[in-house]
């Protein structure tokens, strides 16, 4: 009979301590799930952070544009605003081609009425992908031209470089995206 009493507690012990490292997984499982400062929100397009007396600072993730040779161009936006709309914003640009590059003379941006030329680009850094170069550039422009661009979808982008204009159409999938960007973000303000 003891020893059946014995067998009985030792079951009971192992099922709480079982018990207990699961539910300690779980919480531990879900805090490492958190991710601090920034809110995933207009289906992964952009992303938020409080930046104290300066508002609140958005990351467009990047937009895809295409050329006619198959080139992808892949630009991101960053930008800080609190009541209104009076800053710069930093666009960051990847050029995806089989030819490097560090120096590119301008980017025109236009879109039916509304028109940014990026003079200026910083050259930041090139990498290789198999075959393809990612040539990385930045500027910094006025954040109300960036707002006017979103309100219409067709976005036509012009690379001139060493003399030689390259021209990138904006696909049907970020045409949505700009138009999300624009009802989730640009609308507010």
């Amino acid at each position: 009979m003891k020893d059946k009493q014995i067998i009985y507690k030792m079951r009971n012990f192992t099922l709480v301590k079982n018990g207990f490292i699961l539910v300690g997984l779980f919480i531990l499982s879900s805090c490492l799930s958190i991710k601090p400062g920034g809110v995933k929100t207009g289906k992964k397009l952009y992303e938020t952070f409080f930046v104290g007396e300066e508002g609140t600072q958005y990351f467009i993730k990047p937009l895809l544009f295409s050329n006619q040779l198959n080139e992808e161009l892949k630009l991101d936006i960053t930008f800080r605003c609190k009541n209104e709309i009076k800053d710069s914003a930093i666009i960051n640009i990847s050029f995806f081609s089989k030819e490097i590059f560090k120096i590119a003379d301008s980017l025109k941006i236009n879109n039916d009425g509304n028109d940014i030329t990026l003079k200026q680009m910083k050259y930041m850094f090139s990498e290789r992908n198999k075959e393809v170069y990612n040539c990385r550039f930045s500027v910094k422009v006025n954040l109300m031209a960036v707002e006017k661009l979103f309100d219409n979808n067709n976005w036509n982008l012009l690379l001139y470089k060493n003399g030689i204009s390259t021209n990138y159409k904006t696909p049907k999938t970020t045409k949505k995206k700009i138009d999300k960007l624009n009802y989730e973000i640009f609308a507010l303000f």
